[in-house]
């Protein structure tokens, strides 16, 4: 019997395919979201949900050439979608075991990976990064397309840049009252930026997390990459829309997430994951359901 079928029946966590609500469907899945999003559910500590409440669907099988008989199965959240490493040198009991798909990448590039060298060209998503739906000025992930090559900015300097929903850049001097700066230059193959500090100071913080059946005090990340991939963006203050106004937001797309920034929001939640995972699922899949993954 393949492997991807004695997960399934060893595991059979989640009741249907595609429903916001459903059930995190292996223990690996669940582990992961336990150890940032099990306090906030318990409101044990008031942050930003990594993942979400709950699962944004069910498990759902998806293509992939290394994937044992290439195929895997994955789970949506509203803030990201889990999947089961296809290195098997990776042991079960590593935080890399459990991975975040390269969600941003995808939806601002329009390449959706289905293998390590394997990809299919759809169109880079028309879809707010941030904020409410029905944004008209906020940038969409397709806005972020003309700027993955952008230079980075210089070590420490005070982040003004404001970025329109057609791309286009201006420095607005006004910015530099939130005293956000570059915060990290991460150079390596194909990636030359800066983390926002703001961001920076978030993929680096201690704080509550879930940790061997317990609450423990901790960094929230084991690693600062691991939830968001490197930054292929700069840092770009922009007009969004929430809850019908306008507001100032810093928003920096990573390989896996977007991250934002509003200065307006409580503590705790002035740093969020956006709601990629929710997005992603809906420009990949629209009217079409993907294929539920075997209970039992």
């Amino acid at each position: 019997m393949p492997l991807l079928f004695i997960i399934v029946v060893v595991f059979p966590l989640a009741t249907s395919a595609a429903s916001a609500g459903s059930l995190i469907w292996t223990p690996a899945f669940e582990r992961t979201w336990e150890r940032t999003d099990k306090p906030v559910a318990d409101v044990v500590v008031s942050r930003t949900w990594m993942w979400g409440p709950s699962g944004y669907t069910g498990g759902i099988i998806e293509p992939y050439v290394e994937a044992p008989g290439g195929k895997r199965i994955v789970q949506y959240f509203d803030k990201s979608r889990m999947e089961i490493t296809t290195d098997p040198t990776v042991s079960p009991d590593s935080p890399w075991y459990v991975t975040n798909g390269l969600l941003a990448r995808e939806l601002i590039t329009g390449r959706v990976q289905a293998g390590d060298n394997l990809f299919w060209s759809w169109e880079p998503a028309q879809i707010p990064v941030a904020g409410d739906a029905v944004n008209p000025t906020a940038p969409t992930y397709a806005t972020f397309r003309g700027l993955l090559n952008a230079p980075a900015a210089g070590d420490g300097q005070v982040l003004t840049t404001r970025v329109g929903r057609d791309g286009r850049t201006t420095t607005d001097a006004s910015l530099a009252r939130f005293n956000v700066t570059a915060g990290y230059r991460l150079q390596t193959w194909g990636i030359d930026h800066q983390v926002a500090s703001v961001f920076w100071d978030f993929m680096n913080s201690s704080g509550i997390v879930w940790d061997n059946g317990k609450t423990a005090q901790g960094k929230i990340f084991q690693d600062p990459f691991y939830a968001t991939g490197f930054p292929i963006t700069e840092a770009y203050w922009a007009t969004v829309k929430v809850a019908g106004v306008d507001r100032d937001v810093l928003i920096q797309c990573f390989e896996r997430r977007c991250l934002t920034y509003t200065p307006d929001n409580a503590a705790g939640w002035q740093v969020e994951a956006g709601n990629i995972g929710q997005h992603y699922y809906r420009w990949r899949y629209a009217d079409n359901k993907p294929t539920p993954a075997p209970i039992g």
